[in-house]
């Protein structure tokens, strides 16, 4: 990394999509932080611009040796017309700005972006694959990412109807092959004569089926209502054969309508018929329609692209009834449509044909083939939002066969369409029909008396709280309760609120996500989902944990929902999170006095507007605890994981002890076994394990491995995890990150002698412990926190009373004495010139 001039900078990522995402990292050498803009072509601004600044980059300052940097990370996203040719980005500090070229358009195609900053990535990351992506990208207005607006499409309250659907203006022709499935058949047809007029034509092909009840009852059906034809055919030619003589026999019947082909495995709703052909006469571009479905991939609810089970175990025209209020919404275009219940314009037919018989054989890809032909010609294709269908997969083919002609159809499709899974790709990554799936699952949740709400707060990150988060999850799930998890923002997008927060609606059957909604949007989603409970795991890094203290407070008192507190940190005690001071220690929770004297130089503090960041000059500790202690006054559990967090969250706070609860983790994530007795070597290796930072005792490490070079000890250190700074030693190896199921063995495999957790702060558990301690390894910490807690009832552990690298590598060197051989490669020392102290 280098700087240049006054402003230090470098542009780590440009990506294009439906908007231009800069991200990267900026300060200047006098002033600190930066202001950003973005100016394209002639000195002209965008549409919009929205600018995320001051984000930790502790790395950065560290290679720099520059506090100045350590919160110079930014993301700068602009709308970017379509005509941008050049686009550059302006940084400012005091009176002083500083322009950076950052893209040129050799071309007229969006992806012939070139990069023009010399300190930025090789080339422009394209956000689609195809052009065509940012159709789907913005096929629903934006303003849908908001639940609010989203919700405002269901249209008519709980308990009432949706408006009546204007009916055809012509008759239409339904086309159903039938080839076994005959336990569909009945509840098909029933369907079919309660929801379809007597002026519509529907063709049964009866497929060459063995068992001869079927025929039997077609015939019947045939002879009993005037509007049913049925073609049988003497042996199975397969499905494509028989909708093809479906086809020519309404053409006969029908010849100007539109065509329905249908599966016998499907049931429907009332009302399909005009929802599903209704777009087609309104909008002659439209080739193909295809409703919403349980498994009807890129058309998939309450999930795409897999399959699921119908959601809740719902019926058809309960589930239908949520799509069918969003009948104010548009078609949405889709990559094909997909043939289990899908309309056919009449004018495409005529133009570009039907299905390709000699391509496809028996079926599978036809309708794709005959949809990528449409949309040459001009035509689109489209899902229906206000449409959903049970589909139960009840197919006409073996798995075998179902396997080798899926794999036939691809490979034509592939070779006469070659940008066709990658328009797949994008339409799955542009996801433009989340909103209707996410708005009909709230009214389903909202109208189902079984399953409640639980509300739960809680950070963006990894760690420990995120693994509790998890196990929280599918406990509640499990009492067939579903999750609002609401965190703060991880992908800012354009007007976006001020203070946004990404939302997720979590079923155990699917999730529905709400990104960068603000707290009215959340407001919106609470009144439709009756809560259960409310629970704040943790308020890192949201951008006001003030108005969400409030925002709770208001469910608190007027809906009197019970409110659960965990203590996964120390946030409320200070904006420090890990309680480490401004030289990179432990504080142990002073004075207010002290408090004030450390905010100013303290960079550990969460500096971000609110109360979550306050500016430090003018930081008041005791107005800070007021807020979070009249807050912590409305739960009616507090919920800590030792003895150890309750104490030192109790020197700031005062909690009833009726309302306190201790509950350890449990390390259900991985199973823990003794590891056999490790060989003995002329290195002793340690073991150092997690995400090591400042809190985690990175400084303490890096001190420990110099010490260690510079006297010649017997120590080798191995990390297992990451760690925020650089360190170059023969002493030190990185073995990169690991899965917790897999750390023992690759313990074993480094041959590793003891574990040290070097964290210095007060963790309120630690997993990594639980992970460790049942291997028989020596494990040691300083005395701080949870783990020494916890250790000191392990016959293997050990305790550092002194945070300090000479004390933890005397104690190292007294725990791995016997383990330490001479090396055949060099002559034994004698004993280490570092004093065990």
């Amino acid at each position: 990394m280098t700087t240049g001039g006054a402003f230090g900078y470098f542009i780590e990522r440009i990506e294009v999509g439906t908007e231009l995402r800069i991200e990267g990292w900026a300060f200047h050498s006098r002033h600190g932080a930066c202001g950003f803009d973005v100016v394209i072509d002639r000195g002209k601004r965008p549409p919009a611009v929205h600018v995320q600044a001051g984000i930790d980059r502790h790395d950065v300052g560290l290679a720099l040796s520059d506090p100045l940097a350590d919160h110079s990370g930014f993301v700068v996203i602009a709308a970017l017309p379509l005509d941008t040719s050049a686009v550059v980005l302006r940084l400012t500090a005091g009176d002083e700005e500083c322009l950076v070229p950052l893209m040129l358009r050799e071309g007229l195609s969006l992806r012939s972006w070139q990069v023009a900053c010399e300190r930025g990535p090789a080339a422009v990351d394209y956000r689609f694959l195809t052009e065509r992506g940012l159709r789907y990208a913005t096929a629903m207005p934006s303003s849908l990412r908001g639940a609010r607006e989203a919700l405002g499409l269901l249209g008519p309250a709980s308990g009432e109807k949706a408006p009546p659907v204007p009916p055809l203006a012509a008759p239409v022709s339904i086309i159903v092959p039938v080839y076994g499935g005959k336990r569909f058949l009945t509840p098909l047809v029933h369907a079919l004569i309660e929801t379809v007029e007597l002026r519509h034509r529907i063709v049964f092909i009866d497929d060459g089926n063995p068992d001869r009840s079927i025929t039997a009852f077609l015939i019947a059906l045939a002879t009993s209502l005037d509007n049913v034809t049925v073609v049988s055919k003497p042996s199975n030619e397969g499905y494509l054969k028989a909708v093809i003589t479906g086809l020519e026999v309404a053409t006969r019947l029908n010849p100007d309508g539109h065509v329905v082909l249908l599966n016998t495995d499907v049931e429907v709703p009332p009302g399909w018929l005009e929802r599903l052909v209704g777009p087609v006469e309104r909008i002659p571009s439209i080739a193909s329609t295809t409703p919403f479905t349980n498994a009807g991939t890129i058309c998939g609810f309450p999930a795409m692209p897999e399959d699921n089970e119908p959601f809740l175990g719902a019926t058809v025209e309960r589930i239908d009834a949520a799509f069918a209020a969003l009948s104010d919404l548009p078609p949405v275009e889709v990559p094909t449509g997909v043939g289990f219940c899908m309309a056919l314009n009449r004018r495409a037919l005529r133009e570009i044909g039907f299905f390709d018989l000699d391509a496809f054989g028996r079926g599978y890809g036809e309708e794709v083939d005959w949809c990528r032909r449409a949309l040459r010609r001009g035509f689109v294709n489209v899902a229906v939002p206000n449409l959903y269908v049970h589909h139960r997969h009840g197919g006409s083919f073996s798995s075998d066969e179902k396997k080798a002609q899926i794999q036939a159809s691809g490979d034509i499709i592939r070779q006469r369409y070659p940008e066709f899974d990658a328009e797949v790709q994008d339409f799955i990554r542009a996801d433009p029909l989340r909103p209707v799936r996410a708005a009909a699952a709230v009214r389903i949740l909202q109208e189902d008396a079984r399953p409640r709400t639980v509300l739960l707060f809680d950070h963006a990150g990894h760690g420990g709280a995120a693994t509790f988060r998890a196990k929280e999850i599918a406990r509640l799930h499990a009492q067939g309760q579903a999750v609002l998890l609401v965190r703060p923002t991880r992908q800012p997008v354009l007007g976006m609120p001020d203070e946004a927060v990404d939302i997720e609606l979590l079923h155990k059957e699917a999730t529905f996500r709400f990104p960068a909604n603000g707290l009215a949007d959340l407001g919106t989603l609470v009144s439709a989902l009756p809560l259960s409970e409310i629970v704040v795991s943790s308020l890192v890094d949201h951008p006001n944990a003030v108005a969400l203290m409030g925002f709770i407070r208001t469910l608190r008192s007027g809906q009197r929902v019970p409110l659960r507190v965990l203590h996964h940190d120390y946030l409320p005690v200070c904006p420090s999170l890990n309680l480490i001071d401004a030289e990179d220690r432990f504080c142990g929770v002073p004075s207010p006095e002290r408090c004030r004297e450390c905010a100013p130089a303290n960079r550990h503090f969460r500096r971000r507007e609110g109360d979550n960041g306050p500016a430090a000059g003018s930081f008041d500790i005791k107005a800070y605890r007021r807020t979070w202690q009249d807050f912590f006054d409305l739960a009616d559990r507090h919920v800590f994981f030792s003895r150890s967090a309750l104490a030192v969250v109790r020197r700031a706070f005062t909690l009833r002890d009726e309302r306190v609860r201790i509950i350890p983790h449990l390390a259900d994530h991985v199973i823990v076994s003794p590891l056999p007795t490790p060989a003995a070597t002329p290195l002793a290796r340690v073991a150092v394990i997690g995400g090591i930072n400042v809190a985690k005792g990175s400084k303490i490490l890096d001190a420990m491995v110099r010490l260690a070079d510079t006297h010649q000890l017997p120590l080798r250190f191995e990390l297992f995890g990451n760690i925020d700074r650089p360190i170059d030693s023969p002493r030190f190896h990185d073995n990169g990150c690991y899965e917790p199921d897999d750390l023992a063995r690759r313990l074993a495999m480094r041959g590793c002698h003891a574990v040290f957790l070097p964290s210095v702060w007060p963790e309120t558990y630690c997993y990594v412990l639980d992970e460790v301690a049942g291997l028989g390894l020596p494990v040691g910490v300083f005395d701080i926190g949870a783990p020494a807690e916890r250790l000191r009832h392990w016959s293997n552990g050990f305790i550092v009373s002194s945070p300090t690298p000479e004390a933890a590598l005397s104690a190292l060197l007294t725990v791995t004495a016997g383990v330490v051989r001479a090396s055949v490669d060099q002559p034994p020392s004698s004993s280490p010139s570092y004093p065990r102290g």
